[in-house]
């Protein structure tokens, strides 16, 4: 069964139910077709949504056009190659957007207004007008002011991390995982940053004394070089496979190591892991001369 409305045919005075609805349908080809038309809903003698003749759902507004919103108006554009849901505010003439783009969903202020995250009635993260993701705070202000336990990310400048603990004693920002639990942390105390790594002796085994510093750290070749990217700058350092054989933990890769594509793989170095072997080298050379100094001392006195 088909119902025709025309202009000037309606239906009034059908009440319903939940389990019996005033206009129901039972078979696959139940509709209501306006054609062109335009199909609205009206309380209280007021249109609330529609759908307009391009198939798109106004909600508080007549038009699918930002510009003509004049309330706080939902519309969603579904006819277009890109759907998208408009939002109006009209006490600040802001927009928003929800949608497709291509392969690409997003969400957009159309203004210089922020977007939100929050939980609980609080808001937790924002991104702001200048592209700035910001994490427990509303305002960079928090962080570069040191007044807030907040980060965010700098978009004006790099996208750098700037983070921020709002008391001076020693706090973390940042701590490293893994299976094995906590394995490092970035902690800041004072004026001080620390870099550290797990060291409790309860972690270890097998500990024995480092007892041929000197001769391992023979085996290194400090050198003066500079980078090919950056021929100006001259600095010390080493050459990653030569530190190999005396400290092989503090290198990572494998020399003249390639990928599937035969593009090189960097070796790389934590030069804070030869200071175990400096210290012993150290240590034995001190011990050296404090035998010599004994042995002139007592060559002195004779």
């Amino acid at each position: 069964m088909a119902l025709n409305i025309n202009g000037t045919t309606g239906i009034s005075g059908v009440d319903g139910s939940a389990s019996a609805p005033a206009l129901q349908g039972t078979d696959s080809n139940t509709g209501i077709n306006f054609g062109s038309d335009i199909l609205g809903f009206n309380t209280g003698g007021v249109e609330r949504s529609r759908f307009d003749g391009n198939g798109n759902l106004l909600i508080g507004n007549t038009s699918y056009n930002a510009g003509a919103f004049g309330g706080n108006a939902r519309g969603i554009n579904v006819a277009g190659i890109q759907p998208q849901v408009l939002l109006h505010e009209t006490d600040t003439d802001k927009d928003a957007f929800i949608g497709m783009s291509g392969s690409v969903f997003f969400v957009q202020s159309g203004d210089s207004i922020p977007i939100r995250f929050g939980t609980a009635d609080t808001e937790r993260m924002r991104l702001d007008s200048s592209g700035r993701l910001l994490i427990s705070t509303t305002n960079i202000n928090d962080v570069t002011g040191g007044s807030a336990n907040a980060k965010f990310f700098d978009a004006v400048d790099g996208c750098r991390l700037m983070s921020s603990r709002s008391s001076t004693a020693a706090r973390e920002h940042a701590v490293f995982h893994n299976p094995n639990g906590d394995v490092g942390d970035i902690t800041t105390s004072g004026s001080s940053t620390s870099f550290n790594t797990s060291s409790d002796y309860r972690l270890k085994e097998n500990v024995t004394a480092i007892s041929d510093g000197i001769t391992r750290l023979k085996t290194l070749k400090p050198s003066r070089f500079n980078f090919k990217v950056d021929k100006d700058t001259t600095v010390d350092g080493f050459l990653a496979h030569e530190v190999t054989p005396a400290v092989p933990e503090a290198i990572t890769g494998t020399k003249d190591e390639v990928d599937s594509d035969n593009n090189p793989v960097y070796q790389g170095i934590d030069q804070s892991k030869l200071v175990p072997l400096l210290t012993a080298a150290l240590q034995e050379a001190v011990a050296k001369i404090e035998v010599l100094e004994t042995k002139v001392a007592a060559l002195e006195a004779g």
